[in-house]
């Protein structure tokens, strides 16, 4: 049986505008199939045409009708103001994830070997007195009685200098090289992250300098007058020649001759060099000379540095010389990884870590700005 409440609810839904989707189709359904929704609906709008009656037959449909307007105006407004808070909420919710949320770090510089403000070249005296010295053009300076040039990478002495004595020190930091011409006429080539210490003058004597890290020596010959290098544990005397000779590890010290003989001497023992050959003074090991593979040896001083069958913890050393960064190795396993490969000066770290990368042996990475290796 119809219920004549619910067909005069739903027509007077649809009168005033309040019916919803769902309730239309059952009603348009009602009016399809029952001739008693169509008489009601008959009699409604004949009603509401002349005005006589109240639409309601009786005031309880009424309440009953208003009651479900009222609610369903109650609930269109919480459904808006649902909208409203949930969109504020959803927008509050997005600022402080802005704020709050982790962010990817910003790039940090590498951990330096040596503070960026202070790597500079710079000459000591035997005073304590420290000039720094600028690349670039010619810089000139007069300390007492000295006059001092730096001019594009080579430091040399006014003639007719007459320096204070005592030893003053060269010092290059990583990631420079630098030229020194002695008042004897040697000249030297300063890898980077090494050091010289000489006088200004030599004496009647043996002409002495001594050396931390490499340097390229043209010696100057001076009549019978030897040139010594104490490097580490190491003593290399010549009376004139060319010679290389790397003492970054005091207990390791190798020395490579293109010309002339020099002689070495390391705990007691003294051995010749001649050109060609190359000898190490190593703890440990007997001094012998061999055959000099100048690939490995004087490549630095082209701008490469090759490296073979090199356990990642001497790569460490070399890194921080020509890049002046740490590197930190995470594993004794990867410590003892052997690699092959070299490096130029002119190229950056980020080159030089992508290239190790590929060959697969080892991984080279970034983590708070330091350099790791795993």
């Amino acid at each position: 049986m119809e219920n004549e409440n619910h067909i005069r609810i739903l027509l007077n839904k649809e009168l005033f505008g309040t019916i919803t989707p769902e309730e239309q189709q059952a009603l348009d359904d009602l009016l399809a199939t029952s001739a008693k929704a169509r008489a009601i609906r008959s009699e409604m709008r004949d009603q509401e045409r002349f005005g006589g009656q109240s639409v309601f037959p009786a005031k309880e449909l009424e309440a009953d009708y208003f009651a479900v307007l009222q609610r369903h105006r109650r609930r269109r407004m919480q459904r808006i103001w649902n909208w409203w808070i949930g969109a504020g909420l959803t927008a509050g919710a997005a600022i402080t994830a802005l704020l709050i949320w982790p962010r990817d770090p910003a790039p940090e510089p590498p951990q330096a070997v040596i503070p960026a403000e202070i790597q500079e070249i710079t000459l000591q005296f035997a005073n304590g007195e420290t000039l720094a010295f600028r690349d670039g053009g010619q810089q000139r300076y007069r300390v007492q009685s000295t006059g001092i040039v730096f001019d594009n990478g080579t430091l040399h002495f006014e003639s007719g200098t007459t320096g204070a004595p005592g030893w003053n020190s060269l010092n290059v930091p990583p990631g420079h090289q630098t030229r020194l011409q002695l008042e004897d006429g040697t000249a030297i080539v300063l890898n980077s992250a090494s050091k010289i210490q000489f006088p200004f003058h030599f004496g009647s004597g043996s002409r002495e300098v001594y050396l931390e890290g490499e340097g390229y020596f043209r010696i100057a010959p001076a009549g019978n007058r030897p040139f010594v290098i104490h490097a580490g544990q190491a003593d290399i005397r010549a009376k004139a020649g060319i010679c290389n000779i790397n003492a970054y590890t005091p207990t390791n010290v190798s020395a490579q001759i293109v010309n002339g003989t020099v002689e070495m001497e390391s705990g007691g023992v003294r051995i010749p060099v001649s050109a060609g050959e190359e000898a190490t003074a190593a703890t440990g090991k007997t001094l012998t000379a061999a055959r000099m593979q100048d690939q490995y040896s004087l490549s630095w001083l082209k701008g490469e540095q090759f490296f073979r069958d090199m356990p990642a913890a001497d790569l460490r050393d070399i890194i921080a010389r020509w890049f002046n960064t740490t590197l930190y190795i995470d594993s004794r396993e990867a410590e003892k990884k052997l690699l092959n490969g070299r490096i130029y000066r002119n190229q950056t770290l980020s080159e030089f870590v992508d290239n190790m990368n590929a060959q697969n042996e080892v991984e080279f990475y970034w983590k708070n700005g330091m350099l790791h290796c795993k």
